[in-house]
């Protein structure tokens, strides 16, 4: 079984990012824009509506006319499993997630530039609220998790100096945005 090692870090801009990405030859894979709608089910969920840990959430996440739905584990400081696979129709996947006692949370838009560095996967995202991202991933198996989890650290030392790691993911930042509307 594979897994997802990832390291998000917060940052102002990509100017100096960039020119690191150039400066260790990281090959620019695309730019795109997605569109994830995010549902969690209330077993998943605490008071604050918050994935607990080990839960999953699901999405719907659409690029460029293509429609994926995605279940992911969530486990902040660790990888989780995930599951995606192409679907037709967004509301035949939405009608699923409904079936299967997940109700849609909130919408979560980016634009993301994707690059490529050896076996990493490097992304900059600009999300709709909530500022600059950069993630650096990894799939690898449950045995070198932490092994390549201080790989994608170095990385991302090398390529962002100082940027602030943080642990939550996405869609707990936009739930606390949420929450603190409330």
């Amino acid at each position: 079984m594979n897994l997802e090692v990832e390291i998000r870090a917060k940052v102002n801009d990509f100017t100096e990012i960039k020119k690191a990405l150039e400066k260790i030859r990281a090959d620019f894979i695309k730019s795109e824009t997605q569109t994830d709608r995010v549902f969690g089910a209330s077993k998943f969920l605490d008071s604050d509506n918050m994935i607990i840990e080990g839960g999953l959430s699901a999405r719907i996440r659409e690029v460029d006319g293509k429609r994926t739905l995605e279940f992911k584990e969530i486990l902040r400081e660790k990888g989780g499993m995930e599951l995606s696979c192409e679907v037709s129709s967004s509301e035949l996947a939405e009608e699923l997630l409904k079936k299967l006692d997940f109700e849609e949370a909130f919408t979560i838009k980016k634009l993301r530039e994707s690059y490529s560095y050896k076996d990493f996967t490097i992304c900059l995202d600009r999300l709709e609220q909530l500022g600059n991202f950069i993630e650096i991933e990894k799939i690898t198996s449950p045995d070198k998790m932490e092994k390549e989890k201080k790989e994608c650290l170095n990385l991302l030392n090398t390529i962002a100096p100082g940027a602030k790691i943080e642990t939550r993911k996405y869609g707990d930042l936009i739930q606390e945005l949420i929450n603190q509307k409330k």
